[in-house]
Order: structure tokens, then C-alpha cells, then sequence
């Protein structure tokens, strides 16, 4: 049975009494590199901040110290997700942030509820080891949706619909496994509401009771920073929301209609990406067919590769990739998901999708393939639900009259009107909370527009994010009002780490001294370049690549030629299939 919802509305409530938290000693952090500077701890917590009869929970609490001098205090941080490990965040990022910090500050993340082994609850596990292609067996979880352009094919719209009972069905029997398995107990103690008392239970913990909260979140980590500096509006020190997810459309909007925002700048990125490629020319980016290519060209390219994939199924004989008929789904989705960074397009441009390519029409070894294509297959196969879990106890309650037949219809639509080339990516966590078992005890879902926090809050987002586009940072700074200073970093990726600027880290630096903020406002936010130094392949520097700016708003395409603004398909003057040979020497 579903528990009571206790919806924050910023009503202050009595809390049950609640045994003080305990923060461990630090210790040489698990599945750390040698000679690693970060520490570890191990933080006590209720499961429940409202019933202490749910009994309790650990997080693994990781630290950075401080590289610059005195140390200044303590920057709390979220990498995002939701579902992401503070721990691996750190050991890749902790140099970034540092950077973007001034050194000035320990940087500490953790594992939150529902991440990974070392926090309890952990990672979250629905179906046993092995189980899940023979779970999916038969339906698009398992092959993703079959689609190519905007569904203009009546036939995959057709395929699409036949799974609707079918998915309908596994979805329900999904719910109830999620709740007979090893986290069916803890499942709905792993909301953003809990985390959000996490973090100052932990701020108490290591700065003091009741001091000023210093907090970097990005991506997902922006939606608890929003609920934090509207929870504990007196608590606020310097908040800082990098890639914002719109708070209010979480607070108010079934979930599948997020997946619209999420994509709303794909294009965008998307022919920024390949406008860079074709300007570093064929001896720059293997994804350039011909001297004087354009991005047009590219995109032209790999459309064809895409259909080529479509066309030309792999037949695998090996049990796990049984399902697997159609490998295009995965090498969109690939694709996809290398827009999130620009710092390694070249990489993902010159080796890894050349060598996918390459593989599917089967110029490498059969082993050589399935090895790859094993790779590949983690993007739709998930090793734990700890996305969807999160996500969706933080959602609102489920439409009753919400059917599946209605979330397919929503991404044809978002594929047909917002991002032909990744709309119909499937499967997408969003998409399951109308089936998921559980809410959280607590969610937070407003007002988010009449607070006046103890500190003003810095929004940043970057002009071209695949993940979090600009509009929802514009428009939680709308919302917010004067209690927030918004942000443009002029660059492309997902989140302002994405690339260097100068600009910002300047910006960051002077907020957390002492709070000094740039006057940028939703209307005319301040706007800041990234470094000239910036390089996404030879020679080619990022303040000089242009996308095609084809997204207007929130989900629309307004210009209808798609991201490639093409003019003629001038990548047909040299035969797709001859091509393929060059790229897998290169």
C-alpha cells in the first residue's frame, strides 16, 4: 500500500524528534585511486524525517579539500542524474570544480538514498542478474522504438502502437517486481525532499548547526538546490544551479511530458556539432566526407548511416543480444548522449562513432562487433533503476486516466515537432512514472516565487544544452525574481563545466567571497564567452562554431528543414558504403 504523502507547501511543520545524526571520521574513500587526496566518511540518517518508526539510513560522504591557502568553508555539491555517485563525481570533477571555486573551498559530495553500494538505501535493483532481456523479452524495451526522420514511415508508427498493450502489461508486472525486490522496503525513501534534509543534517554536521549552506548543483542537483533554498529559505549561503531543471514543471506536470524539455535543444547541439566537425575539414573529423563539407553534410552522413542501421539489421547469436535486431536505436542514442560533452566530440567523432558505423555493416569481426555492441547496449540497459526511482518518487501522482497510448502519441509528437533525430529514444526514465509503485513520504512542490532567501542565488546555464536547455534556467530565474542573478555561459554541453570560461569562474568566485552578483535578470541575463583557448577539434575553437538555433522555446521547431538546414543532400557525391573503409582505417 502506497504510504500517506506529506506535500511541503511551505507550511512549517513539527518534524518527529529525531536522534542527532552522526558523522563518521574520514578514511581512504572505496574503489578510489591510489594516492587519491579525496576522503570518505559515513553519515547516519532517518529514512523518514516524519515517522523515526521507518528506521534509518547511511550515506557515503566524500570530501576534496581545499588546494589554495586558508580554507574559506565548504561547498556542498550534487552532481545530478538524478542518481548520480558524489564519489565518481569527485574523482573526475573535483579539479573542475575546484578550478571554477578558486581552490578555496573542500568541495563534499555523497552518495544520496538509492546511489550506489556504499549508501543505504542503495542502488536499485528490480530485476535479478541476467534477467532483463529475458524480462523485455519481444517488446521496445529491450530494441528501443524502430524509427528514422519524424515517423514519416506508417509502418514504425504502426510497429509503435502493437507494443502499447504489450508494454502496458510489462510495465504493471515491472512496478510490482520493483516492489518485491531487494529495495521494495526502502522505495519510497529516496525522494529529493529527504536529500534535501540530508544536506543539512550534513552542513550541521561539518560547518555547524544552523550555518549558512554553501551548494553547486547541477543538472537534476538543481531541483535540490531549488526545493532546498525554498525549504530552508534562512539557511541559504550561496546556492549555485548549473544546468537547471525547471522546478515547477517537476511540481506541477506528469512526468513523460519532460522528456519535450529535455530534447528541446538536441538540434541545437546537434548542428553546432556538426558544424564544427565540417569546419576542421576531412584531416580534422573523419565524419566530413569531402573538402568544403558542410554541417548540413554531416548530419547528411550520419543520416544515412542511421537508415543504414535501420535497414540492415545485425543478427547476434549470442543470448543477451537476441532482441537486439535494430542497433541503430543504440547508436542514436550513443550519439546522443556524446553531445552532453563537447570536450570529447573529436573522440566520439574520429573513433567512436566510426567505429560503430563500421561494425554495423560488418567489416570487423564478429567478436570484435558483439564486443562493441555489448558496450553500446548499456546505454538502453540499465544496470540499476535508480534514475526512474528517484525521479519518479519525486513526480506527481500518476494521472489515473493516463494510458500508454497517450505517452507514445506524446513521442511521436516531440520526435515530429521538436527533435526528429531523438525524440522516440527509448526507453526514457521519465517515461515510467505513470506505472511506477511509489511517491516519496515528502515532496516539495511550492510556491517557488515568494520566498526572500538569507542569500541571493547565482543560476547558470549554458546557450546550447542538450540536457537542460536554456529556457528552464531562464525560467526558474522568472519565477525566482530578484532573489537570483541568471547566467548565460555562450557555449555548448551540458552544464557550465562543459567548458571553460573564464567569465564564470571570475563570477563563482566573487559570489562565494561575498556574495557579489552580476545583474543579469531572465530578460537580459549576463552572458559570458567561453575561453578563446577552447578547441572542439584542431583548429577549430568553440566561440567560433555556430548552431542552427532551429528550437524556439519550450518544444517547437522553427525552422521545419530540422537541424541540418539543408540545401541539397551534397554527401551523396561520395558513396556512403566507399566511405566506410576510410573510417575504419583512420
Amino acid at each position: 500500500m502506497k504510504p500517506a504523502v506529506f506535500i511541503a507547501l511551505g507550511i512549517v511543520t513539527h518534524l518527529v524528534a529525531l536522534t542527532r545524526a552522526q558523522l563518521t571520521g574520514w578514511f581512504p574513500c572505496p574503489d578510489d585511486q591510489p594516492h587519491s587526496s579525496l576522503s570518505c566518511a559515513y553519515f547516519g540518517v532517518p529514512l523518514d524525517y516524519h515517522n523515526a518508526s521507518a528506521g534509518n539510513g547511511q550515506l557515503l560522504v566524500v570530501k576534496a579539500n581545499a588546494t589554495s591557502g586558508e580554507k574559506k568553508g565548504t561547498v556542498f555539491h550534487n552532481p545530478g542524474g538524478p542518481g548520480d555517485s558524489g564519489l565518481q563525481a569527485l574523482q573526475t570533477d573535483a579539479e573542475a570544480l575546484m578550478n571554477r571555486t578558486g581552490g578555496a573551498y573542500d568541495i563534499v559530495s555523497w552518495d544520496p538514498r538509492g546511489v550506489g553500494p556504499y549508501t543505504y538505501p542503495g542502488g536499485v535493483f528490480c530485476l535479478s542478474d541476467g534477467e532483463f532481456f529475458s524480462f523485455w523479452n519481444g517488446t521496445i524495451e529491450a530494441t528501443g522504438i524502430n524509427w528514422l526522420g519524424n515517423f514519416t514511415n506508417q509502418t514504425d508508427l504502426d510497429n509503435l502502437n502493437a507494443q502499447a498493450p504489450i508494454i502496458d502489461a510489462k510495465y504493471k508486472e515491472f512496478a510490482e517486481k520493483c516492489l518485491q525486490g531487494p529495495n521494495g522496503t526502502t522505495l519510497q525513501y529516496i525522494g529529493t525532499a529527504a536529500t534535501v534534509r540530508d544536506l543539512v543534517g550534513l552542513a550541521d554536521a561539518i560547518e555547524g548547526p544552523n550555518s549558512p549552506i554553501f551548494y553547486w548543483g547541477l543538472s537534476y542537483g538543481t531541483i535540490i538546490g531549488a526545493w532546498f533554498v525554498n525549504m530552508f529559505p534562512d539557511r541559504v549561503g550561496r546556492v549555485i544551479l548549473d544546468g537547471v531543471v525547471d522546478a515547477t514543471r517537476v511540481a506541477t506536470t506528469q512526468s513523460y511530458k519532460l522528456w519535450r524539455d529535455q530534447v528541446s535543444s538536441a538540434e541545437d547541439v546537434y548542428s553546432a556539432f556538426a558544424n564544427a566537425c565540417a569546419m576542421a575539414g576531412p584531416t580534422g573529423c573523419n565524419l566530413t566526407t569531402f573538402a568544403g563539407a558542410s554541417g548540413a553534410d554531416v548530419i547528411d552522413y550520419l543520416s544515412q548511416a542511421f537508415e543504414g542501421a535501420y535497414l540492415h539489421p545485425l543478427e547476434m547469436s549470442f543470448e543477451t543480444l537476441n532482441d537486439l535486431r535494430n542497433p541503430q536505436i543504440p547508436f542514436q542514442a550513443s550519439v546522443f548522449i556524446g553531445l552532453y560533452a563537447p570536450q570529447y566530440w573529436e573522440e566520439y567523432a574520429d573513433v567512436i562513432i566510426p567505429g560503430i558505423i563500421t561494425d554495423l555493416v560488418g567489416n570487423l569481426s564478429t567478436t570484435t562487433t558483439q564486443t562493441r555492441m555489448r558496450h553500446v547496449l548499456d546505454i538502453i540497459q540499465p544496470g540499476s533503476y535508480t534514475e526512474p526511482a528517484i525521479l519518479c518518487a519525486d513526480s506527481v501522482d500518476a494521472d489515473p486516466s493516463l494510458t500508454i497510448q497517450d505517452i507514445f502519441a506524446e513521442i511521436v509528437n516531440v520526435t515530429q515537432t521538436v527533435s526528429p533525430s531523438f525524440g522516440a529514444l527509448w526507453p526514457i526514465a521519465c517515461h515510467r512514472c505513470s506505472y511506477w509503485p511509489v511517491r516519496a513520504p515528502e515532496r516539495y512542490q511550492g510556491p517557488f516565487n515568494n520566498r526572500t532567501y538569507a542569500n541571493k542565488v547565482l543560476i547558470v546555464g549554458n546557450t546550447y544544452d542538450d540536457a537542460t536547455p536554456f529556457f528552464e534556467a531562464q525560467h526558474m530565474a522568472e519565477v525566482m525574481g530578484d532573489q537570483v542573478a541568471l547566467v548565460r555561459q555562450d557555449g555548448f554541453g551540458h552544464t557550465s563545466l562543459a567548458e571553460s570560461s573564464q567569465c564564470v569562474t571570475d563570477i563563482i568566485i566573487a559570489y562565494l567571497k561575498d556574495g557579489t552578483l552580476p545583474a543579469g535578470t531572465a530578460s537580459t541575463p549576463t552572458v559570458c564567452a567561453v575561453d578563446d583557448s577552447v578547441e572542439l577539434f584542431p583548429g577549430v575553437k568553440s566561440v567560433n562554431v555556430q548552431a542552427n538555433r532551429t528550437i524556439s522555446g519550450r518544444g517547437g521547431i522553427s525552422n521545419q528543414n530540422g537541424t541540418s538546414g539543408q540545401t541539397g543532400r551534397q554527401a551523396k557525391t561520395v558513396a556512403w558504403a566507399q566511405r566506410i573503409g576510410s573510417l575504419a582505417s583512420a
